[in-house]
């Protein structure tokens, strides 16, 4: 899955034949979710298991949903594609009632953000991971957009939604910066909004996608791809034995 945006970018990089490590997003977002969220979670993200089948639900929900014409959409429950989505009741959640708590309270909210969320437009990008290279970094950052749209002012940016099932300011920052570094190497700007929903509480917040000026972004990318890099580094050594820097360094960060 994936393509590359900014192509004349991407096209550059491979005539001069450079290869750089990769960065996605989701290996940056266990990262700073690690440990989150308490219980007996997976240890690549230190999240419950039940929030990432959840987490997995939505964002394939919201796939298929946007995947209709605008004229199906209003003829097509949401609530029924989440039904062919959902985990099934097992030992993931709590308790039972944790279930049907959280199943509720994710449909309802899917609900009311669908009944008034673009209706009549199609997206740009949908659930998928797009690729783009940033030569000042020598790393290649890979995104996965669940919603993106185009915008209404003539050379506006895009307009980028993200569906967590919980908010956490850690993750909701690096998607700010991350994203922020991606429009500028792809389109030439920012976007023009992104805006965030946290699914549970019923929370969305909307940020102008200028709020990070490109430098702090790139900062914060940087040291973001070191970290990453130290903990793969520390992984495989835990994984193999001996030193991480006994092994030549990978060439990418893989795709789990």
């Amino acid at each position: 899955m994936g393509r590359t945006a900014g192509s004349l970018i991407a096209e550059g990089a491979g005539r001069q034949g450079l290869r750089y490590s990769r960065l996605n997003d989701f290996r940056a977002e266990h990262l700073m979710l690690g440990g989150a969220g308490g219980g007996s979670g997976s240890p690549a993200t230190g999240l419950p298991v039940w929030r990432q089948q959840v987490q997995y639900a939505v964002g394939h929900t919201l796939n298929d949903f946007y995947s209709l014409q605008p004229e199906v959409r209003r003829e097509t429950p949401v609530q029924f594609l989440l039904e062919r989505r959902w985990p099934p009741k097992g030992n993931a959640f709590p308790s039972l009632l944790h279930y049907w708590e959280v199943k509720t309270t994710i449909a309802a909210e899917l609900m009311r953000i669908v009944s008034c969320n673009h209706l009549q437009d199609i997206p740009v990008k949908l659930y998928e991971q797009w690729h783009v290279q940033v030569p000042e970094l020598e790393l290649e950052l890979a995104m996965i957009f669940q919603l993106a749209w185009g915008s209404g002012m003539s050379g506006g940016g895009l307009k980028l939604q993200k569906f967590m099932v919980s908010g956490h300011e850690d993750v909701i920052a690096g998607f700010l910066h991350m994203s922020n570094v991606f429009c500028h190497k792809a389109y030439g700007r920012p976007a023009e909004t992104v805006e965030v929903f946290s699914l549970l509480d019923g929370r969305n917040h909307c940020y102008d996608g200028a709020c990070f000026s490109l430098d702090e972004s790139l900062d914060y990318v940087r040291l973001l791809a070191v970290t990453l890099k130290q903990e793969e580094d520390a992984e495989l050594a835990a994984k193999f034995g001996g030193s991480a820097t006994d092994r030549p360094a990978a060439s990418c960060y893989g795709l789990m």
